[in-house]
């Protein structure tokens, strides 16, 4: 069964302030999205770009 993941492309997340990263708070906009295998919503994972041209990515449960 397909399920649509939380975020799209495109959509401005933020990062949990409470990540231990120094990330923690930022805003980013997802580019890349790669649900997990299993559809463990939570697993999910969003590669991010930050507006200085970085781009990281983080697990469902990491953002906002």
């Amino acid at each position: 069964m397909d399920r649509e993941s939380r975020f799209k492309s495109g959509d401005r997340v933020k990062i949990r302030p409470d990540e231990p990263t120094p990330f923690a708070g930022l805003e980013a906009v997802v580019q890349e999205i790669e649900p997990h295998p299993r559809g463990v919503e939570k697993l999910d994972r969003y590669v991010v770009l930050f507006e200085w041209g970085e781009k990281q990515a983080f697990y469902d449960a990491q953002l906002l």
